[in-house]
């Protein structure tokens, strides 16, 4: 069947650094001491990040950990992504939007004052989770499932049959953030909703959570 490319996975990506936009240079270990090590997480790292500029981090196993200000409103906040630390031939992909519901809409991804949020809300929620596909090949699997799932009336009763089985193969990473410390401005008019000037935050990542994209679909279902 075709694929139907959804409006989520459609970020726009800045190029590849090493590392870019923090006044202070992330620090980054294996299987850290205290709360990742509990919870068995593979790593952990910390790092600080300000307005208008971006934060990424090579975390292994060729990805990157980012945080990039939203397309067109980049003193809003920022996005959490995971990419490829090399982007395929035939355009860029990011790898936690797909996995990371409700689909267009407000998720935990979004650290900044969009879908209507005010910046005080934002980082009131200090702890964030998001999940996290492997490849590009498993993006492209995802987004065929969520289509499926979301638009069934669109495919073939042999493509429901496929798509059924493929949704319990796509394991997923994980990761959980924490706002540590923050400074907002708060805007200066009911149709402002404020942005974050500057974050210290914290992440784990698991790069094997034992969820599936068939787990992640079920919390769609039950959600609506």
């Amino acid at each position: 069947m075709s694929r139907i490319r959804p409006v989520f996975a459609a970020l726009s990506l800045l190029p590849l650094l090493t590392f870019s936009g923090t006044s202070r240079t992330p620090t980054i270990a294996q299987k850290h001491e205290s709360r990742a090590d509990q919870q068995k997480f593979d790593l952990h790292l910390a790092g600080e990040v300000s307005r208008g500029q971006t934060f990424e981090q090579d975390i292994g196993q060729g990805l990157v950990f980012r945080l990039v200000p939203p397309v067109d409103q980049e003193n809003a906040g920022w996005v959490i992504q995971i990419v490829p630390k090399v982007q395929p031939d035939e355009g860029s992909i990011e790898f936690s939007s797909i996995a990371t519901p409700p689909y267009h809409a407000y998720n935990e991804r979004f650290l900044a004052a969009v879908y209507g949020r005010v910046v005080s809300d934002v980082v009131a929620l200090k702890d964030r989770t998001f999940f996290f596909v492997h490849s590009a090949d498993d993006e492209h699997r995802a987004e065929e499932v969520v289509n499926a799932a979301l638009y069934p009336t669109n495919i073939s009763d042999e493509d429901k049959v496929r798509v059924a089985a493929e949704k319990t193969e796509i394991e997923l990473g994980k990761g959980e953030l924490r706002i540590v410390k923050s400074r907002i401005n708060r805007g200066r008019s009911s149709n402002d909703p404020g942005g974050i000037d500057w974050l210290r935050f914290e992440v784990n990542i698991q790069f094997s959570s034992g969820m599936t994209m068939a787990d992640i679909l079920a919390r769609v279902a039950h959600q609506q």
